[in-house]
């Protein structure tokens, strides 16, 4: 395989009601004694794939001005706990000698304001941008309903004059060993990023579709369900796709990925 190195982008925390993560009904015993609700810290990632044909950022992570760019009601409700000048998108790619314009393809698992962040880093040298069509489309209509939905319209317009390529497929091989599958379950459009590398080692980058590991063993979502139907059927297929030899998975919010994988400028082979 022509992949030789995966860069792991540490773009720092938000905390979370575990709720949105995991199913976490209420009793009516909790009515009537409420319990403290759980909060997590979760990470924010991105990451960086080279290839003998080009390099490739997997979404973008979080601006470094969020509390000037994001709504208020997205501050509430999923807090910046922890950034700072380290975790910005230029110096995070500064420890692997990258300048934004050295990258060739932004892959996007979905367009949520988690993942879209530092766009502007991005527009001069325009790289295409590889997001799905039905992500695209829904994110516009519900920015243009006015619905209350983690799209960023300044993101979307950020997008508007760069480079899209929209993928119009359930499957996609970008380059020899970077393999795109639709999966949905969190958005229509969502994404998985399945890498190769030159080692035969596989990792499978799940995006939202999957936001902490448990999921994996309970097969279930709390609130940030969008699709039940995708969802629990294509878990199915994640969990097969992680038997394959040598394979693993990588989840953006992952609490503890960096007690399992190594940051920038450390590498995955």
């Amino acid at each position: 395989m022509s992949v030789s190195k995966i860069y792991l982008l540490d773009h720092g925390k938000i905390s979370a009601d575990l709720g949105w993560f995991l199913p976490n009904p209420m009793t009516v015993e909790d009515m009537k004694n409420p319990k403290p609700r759980n909060w997590i810290d979760v990470s924010i990632m991105s990451a960086v794939i080279e290839h003998k044909d080009g390099v490739i950022l997997f979404d973008s992570g979080i601006p470094d001005n969020v509390n000037q760019k994001w709504p208020q009601i997205a501050l509430s409700v999923f807090p910046v706990t922890q950034f700072s000048e380290e975790n910005k998108m230029e110096n995070q790619l500064k420890k692997i000698g990258y300048k934004p314009e050295d990258i060739h393809f932004i892959i996007f698992s979905h367009l949520h304001l988690d993942h879209t962040g530092s766009l502007e880093l991005f527009k001069n040298s325009k790289p295409d941008i590889i997001v799905h069509e039905k992500e695209l489309e829904y994110a516009l209509l519900n920015v243009w309903l006015n619905k209350p939905v983690p799209y960023l319209l300044r993101d979307l317009e950020i997008l508007r004059e760069m480079n899209i390529v929209p993928m119009s497929t359930d499957y996609l091989e970008i380059l020899p060993g970077v393999e795109l599958f639709l999966i949905g379950g969190h958005t229509p459009g969502s994404i998985l990023l399945k890498v190769r590398t030159q080692n035969d080692n596989n990792y499978i980058f799940t995006g939202d579709f999957i936001h902490v590991p448990e999921e994996l063993s309970f097969e279930s979502k709390g609130w940030l369900l969008g699709n039940a139907e995708e969802y629990y059927t294509r878990i199915r297929l994640l969990k097969s796709m992680q038997k394959l030899p040598r394979t693993n998975i990588i989840i953006s919010h992952d609490p503890k990925l960096w007690d399992k994988y190594p940051k920038a400028p450390k590498e995955l082979k």
